[in-house]
């Protein structure tokens, strides 16, 4: 039956300690011993087939190692399994798992961490794993870094990648049988926006987009808490399977001026490993809004305490700039509608434009609209309206079409003037020639 050790003891620091006390009674007696104990060839292999990765903070990855004993006689191994991560790996940062021969339960196999000048050591150590002669015992094992305990996670540390070293020994006195170190990458789940507006109008309708949780993964994780932090003066809203909007409760943030938080999963949710979750999202700023940019930012913790305090892993941030409440425009009074309007281009005699002529708009053209004009009451928008622009053109100077149109009625002026005068000049000299042909 399988056993497993609380305390993996330090296997060539026992040898050479052993080895030295021998010595000192023995004298030369022991020194030939490792030599000759080092030439018997050994029986015993190893084949682990170790996992690509295993996500950050999420649950252990199932794996197996095979012991072959190739002797003639059945043998007894412990199998010692030895982590090494980054300076700054927390407490609890590693979990491995084996499942018991004897039962086929999973069994927590205890680790004992150590922090060293080049890493973080975690140490366990399986016993009693008996192997027939001639045989391979397959060795079921999983491993994770959890990064915590649930609802404790860490807050800080971190790696991205795990060094586990495997070995095999008959007997913590004796060399090694076989050996095998793999290196496991730690990838992440992952939480992003898409598609968010750059721009939101204060007091005005939501903005809508799509809040991704996804876990690429082979860890299944739980106790999630997929977080948007929003600006105090949001409200939030997701959309349910029947398509209605629910209201989200924000949190707020730890420190007074930090953003408030909403879940959008809730608390203590779940996701798969290759799973993917998307939220429909709108937010909405009240009338206080201050002008300017805010942001939404994405986060994931993992085994949180409380709010927003656990394994933390955020997403990129998304800026919107915030436009000011639309104001509807003052109405002017007739006197200053008629005191801020272009002057009338003088009434001419000139014919009319034909039909299908563009016409420029003045503001002594019948289709120009009032300024007076109300402007329209659900516009949210800050960009000025078709109505807003129509009476900015009133007030301000005339365009160079309506100069054109005044220019054109001048014309036509100059050109009945010169023909006044042409007759006028043809009557005078009817009247010289008259004169000249009486005295003649």
């Amino acid at each position: 039956m399988s056993t497993i050790v609380h305390v993996r003891r330090t296997r060539r620091a026992i040898v050479v300690a052993a080895a030295l006390g021998v010595a000192a009674v023995c004298g030369s007696v022991v020194a030939a011993a490792p030599v000759a104990f080092a030439g018997e060839p050994s029986h015993t292999s190893l084949s682990v087939e170790a996992p690509a990765s295993v996500g950050f903070a999420g649950g252990p990855v199932e794996f197996t190692e095979d012991i072959t004993n190739s002797g003639q006689e059945s043998t007894g191994y412990n199998l010692e399994l030895r982590t090494v991560t980054d300076v700054g790996t927390p407490p609890d940062a590693i979990v491995i798992d084996f499942r018991d021969p004897a039962d086929g339960t999973w069994k927590s196999v205890p680790l004992v961490m150590t922090a060293t000048a080049g890493g973080v050591v975690y140490d366990g150590t399986v016993l009693g794993l008996t192997v027939p002669a001639g045989r391979t015992l397959r060795v079921d094992l999983r491993i994770g870094a959890p990064m915590g305990l649930p609802h404790n996670g860490a807050t800080n540390g971190g790696f991205r990648s795990i060094a586990l070293h495997s070995a095999v020994v008959v007997d913590p006195l004796e060399p090694v049988q076989a050996e095998v170190t793999s290196t496991i990458k730690v990838t992440s789940i992952t939480s992003s926006l898409d598609h968010v507006p750059a721009t939101a109008v204060a007091g005005g309708a939501p903005v809508e987009f799509d809040a991704t949780l996804d876990n690429p993964t082979p860890s299944d994780y739980t106790n999630l808490g997929n977080v948007l932090f929003v600006d105090r003066y949001a409200t939030v809203q997701v959309r349910t399977a029947d398509g209605a909007w629910r209201t989200l409760d924000k949190v707020a943030g730890i420190a007074p001026d930090d953003p408030d938080g909403v879940y959008l999963q809730g608390r203590d949710s779940s996701l798969r490993s290759g799973g993917k979750a998307v939220a429909r999202v709108r937010v909405s700023y009240d009338a206080k809004t201050p002008a300017g940019a805010t942001t939404l930012g994405p986060c994931v913790f993992v085994n949180e305490g409380e709010p927003f305090r656990g394994t933390t892993n955020c997403g990129t941030r998304s800026t919107i700039q915030i436009l000011p409440a639309a104001t509807k425009a003052p109405e002017p009074s007739p006197s200053s509608s008629s005191s801020s309007s272009a002057p009338s281009a003088p009434v001419s005699s000139a014919p009319s434009a034909p039909a299908g002529a563009a016409v420029p708009v003045s503001a002594s053209s019948p289709s120009a609209p009032s300024a007076s004009a109300p402007a329209d009451p659900s516009t949210t928008s800050t960009a000025p309206s078709v109505q807003q622009a129509r009476v900015a053109d009133v007030a301000q100077p005339a365009a160079p079409s309506s100069v054109q149109l005044a220019s054109t009625g001048a014309d036509h002026t100059a050109g009945l003037a010169f023909g006044g005068l042409a007759l006028t000049a043809a009557g005078a000299g009817a009247l010289w020639l008259r004169r000249v042909l009486r005295r003649a």
